[in-house]
């Protein structure tokens, strides 16, 4: 299996795959692809730069997790769509993006055994590793050989703490998107196709695109969003509102975009959502009156944040 993203090569790590070209190799699950994760890609692209080298990431296309804990369905949840972490591989300059199925087998592996079935597979010069990154059954830090350097990357860390996947999906589950954007290093996105509702919001003079969310990603609380949408190569400003929907005994959240200064039809689009920043909570209005007035003030909020 071979997709091309942008120049990054996507592959499927098998018996087959090994490298003759010599390659900075990084690991690492990086879910959300955040600051610190990105402070690991910033010193591979040095290096790189250096010895000029390419740069392989080995990952897993699911959390380890799920091999060792009993099932729950949020285990599924990322920070990201599979599309958008591969984006951010690639933009933070991998060469080559190299998925593994973390499986039981896998999982039995020995820190000697994973170097030596796994990493002297990709040729590497260089190895870069988080400083919390272990390797095997036996949770070993990866260590320095005659074949290949590791480099151990400090903590990044800002005045709360360790900038880390945890801190950025309670940030997220808790609707403080700002502080998630923050910990990111980029807008907290979400991608949905645009499907027909109840038509509520146009009969408010506000018609909102509803979004079914096929990605298994992590959304924001319930409450009201400024946000920017993005389609057919175009970046709008509106705000957005996550609920819950009746039909599945309220436990299903659902998204609501209303795009400022847009009137078209936009049915089977798939729109991308960038959150920017929390208005309120959901309120329950004696009326429609009201809500309109409330609709209005989160309209004039949402159009003066500046992003």
């Amino acid at each position: 299996m071979k997709l091309k993203v942008r120049k990054m090569e996507i592959l499927e790590f098998n018996d087959e795959l090994k490298f003759d070209e010599e390659l900075i190799l990084v690991l690492g699950y990086f879910d959300g692809l955040h600051r610190g994760h990105q402070s690991l890609f910033a010193e591979a692209k040095k290096i790189a730069a250096v010895l000029n080298l390419k740069i392989a990431v080995f990952t897993f296309p699911e959390k380890p997790t799920l091999t060792f804990n009993k099932f729950e369905p949020d285990m599924l949840l990322k920070l990201t769509s599979d599309k958008k972490r591969a984006e951010l591989f690639a933009a933070n300059g991998v060469d080559y993006l190299v998925f593994k199925d973390f499986t039981s087998k896998f999982a039995h592996q020995t820190s000697t055994e994973f170097a030596k079935s796994v990493v002297m597979r990709f040729n590497p010069k260089v190895v870069i590793t988080g400083f919390d990154y272990t390797t095997g059954s036996d949770m070993k830090n990866l260590e320095s050989t005659e074949d290949y350097r590791v480099v151990i990357m400090p903590e990044k860390a800002d005045e709360q703490g360790k900038i880390s996947s945890t801190r950025i999906r309670k940030a997220v589950e808790a609707g403080d998107i700002a502080q998630a954007n923050q910990l990111l290093g980029y807008s907290y996105e979400t991608t949905g196709l645009v499907v027909h509702g109840f038509a509520r919001g146009r009969q408010l003079g506000y018609p909102t695109a509803n979004l079914v969310i096929k990605d298994y990603v992590h959304l924001p609380a319930v409450g009201v969003y400024t946000c920017d949408v993005l389609f057919a190569g175009e970046r709008h400003r509106g705000f957005a509102s996550i609920g819950y929907n009746d039909t599945f005994n309220g436990t299903e959240k659902t998204v609501e975009v209303h795009i400022f200064d847009f009137n078209g039809e936009i049915y089977g689009e798939n729109l991308t959502v960038l959150w920017l920043d929390k208005i309120r909570d959901m309120i329950k209005f004696e009326g429609i009156d009201q809500l309109i007035d409330q609709m209005k003030e989160d309209e004039q909020i949402a159009r003066d944040f500046k992003a």
